[in-house]
């Protein structure tokens, strides 16, 4: 009799984690397979660079974003772990990079996308399906 009361509980505290493992806030059962950061000056125009990245990034089932605000002081550490200095309005890395080859060209998520910018001077190398391309490329599609 002990030995199926010990069977019974190792069943029950083994559903029991599984379904905690499933239930943690954030978590997705098979993990997230990308690291997103954007990082980002708090100002109208690169917010909106920042919500179509989110609107890209949502596509996708398998990515994990963070943003930081360069004028939180909070994420200074992690501002100088990628040596982000100077002015920029986004910068966007992705599994720790922010420079790829897309089609035989290489770009740098920095700075607003091509055809987008508010001040030619922040004007970036690369374009909304640049992203796309380099997302589905890591998550093997979608």
């Amino acid at each position: 009799m002990i030995g199926r009361t010990k069977q019974k509980a190792l069943l029950l505290c083994s559903f029991v984690t599984a379904l905690l493992l499933l239930a943690l806030p954030g978590q997705k059962a098979h993990g997230a397979d990308i690291r997103m950061e954007i990082f980002y000056l708090p100002h109208r125009p690169a917010l909106a660079v920042v919500s179509e990245v989110e609107n890209i990034a949502a596509e996708f089932n398998n990515i994990d974003l963070r943003k930081y605000s360069f004028e939180d002081p909070g994420t200074e550490k992690i501002v100088k772990k990628y040596d982000l200095t100077g002015h920029m309005p986004v910068a966007i890395f992705i599994n720790g990079r922010d420079s790829f080859t897309v089609n035989g060209q290489d770009i740098v998520l920095r700075n607003f996308p091509r055809g987008n910018a508010f001040v030619p001077t922040f004007a970036g190398a690369w374009d909304y399906q640049d992203l796309r391309v380099i997302l589905q490329g890591m998550s093997g599609g979608k």
